[in-house]
């Protein structure tokens, strides 16, 4: 009896010792992981996550708060914006002959220029000596052009005229761009000359007007002006410079009460420049010329 209670003892321990082994192989240590606490998603596939477009717990997520890469102000893409520009295409269609003052002063200011001394309110202009264009034709093309120009940088353009067909006197051109309050009335024109050979571009300003120091002063700054546009004007057609010119004999400038300046665009009696003046490439070239020293001038008032 004692035998069998001994040899039951012995296998119960057996047992006992096989169970134990047998729960140590299929139960997992959970603390021998050397990757620390696991970060799978129920059914184990970490990828299904990563791949999905959405972070995972390791992924960095964007500040929400950063500020956008800031853009250019409308202010900065229009560097001309506050500038009035009055731009006197020259001429018309129909010529006026009947007479007004050339100058607003008396003869005791200035014998020679005054209001007694009339003058055509508007003439003709000069014709291509070789393309049979009238004058009047190419300066609205080439101030229409220098409108577009000058407002896609943000200037205020005021046209004297946009048509063939007005009737406007050199005086009453003159009074828009006062009433406008302009910073500079450029006034465009074409040369003529008697002989073939006259080219280049030349700009007028007023002269001694009423023969008052503050005349002088205005003067000397529209010359300044005047001076500093005709490099852009050289520089970019390569024409030849002819200088900037003082002259009384204007109506236009005379009554201007406002920065004041005459273009004259090139002859129209030289068979080369007769045929660029027509060109749009070359009319472009003047009106790129103008944007250009309106925008980096030292001088024009923005």
């Amino acid at each position: 009896m004692q035998k069998i209670q001994y040899v039951l003892v012995v296998v119960l321990i057996i047992v006992v010792v096989a169970l134990a082994v047998a729960i140590a192989v299929v139960k997992p240590d959970l603390g021998s992981s050397s990757e620390g606490t696991s970060t799978e998603t129920p059914g184990g596939n970490t990828d299904v996550l990563q791949n999905s477009g959405k972070p995972s717990q390791t992924d960095e997520v964007p500040d929400s708060t950063e500020a956008p890469t800031a853009e250019p102000t409308p202010d900065a893409q229009k560097p001309l914006k506050g500038l009035v520009v009055c731009i006197d295409a020259g001429h018309q269609g129909q010529q006026n002959k009947e007479k007004e003052p050339c100058a607003p002063w008396g003869k005791d200011a200035n014998s020679s220029v005054n209001n007694e001394v009339m003058k055509t309110k508007c003439a003709s202009g000069t014709t291509g000596r070789f393309t049979g264009i009238p004058e009047f034709e190419v300066t609205l093309d080439i101030s229409l052009k220098m409108q577009a120009e000058l407002e896609k940088l943000g200037a205020t353009v005021v046209m004297i005229r946009e048509t063939h067909d007005v009737n406007l006197s050199n005086k009453e051109r003159a009074e828009i761009g006062n009433n406008a309050k302009a910073d500079v009335v450029l006034r465009i024109h074409c040369n003529g000359a008697e002989s073939e050979s006259a080219q280049g571009i030349e700009l007028y300003v007023r002269d001694k007007g009423d023969n008052t120091a503050e005349y002088k002063a205005r003067s000397d700054s529209d010359f300044a002006l005047a001076s500093e546009l005709l490099g852009y004007l050289i520089d970019k057609t390569n024409a030849k410079n002819r200088g900037v010119k003082k002259s009384d004999n204007y109506t236009g400038t005379n009554w201007s009460e406002v920065p004041s300046i005459i273009i004259e665009c090139g002859f129209m009696s030289n068979e080369t420049e007769d045929n660029l003046l027509v060109s749009a490439e070359y009319q472009q070239k003047i009106a790129d010329a103008v944007a250009n020293w309106c925008v980096n001038s030292k001088l024009l008032n923005k």
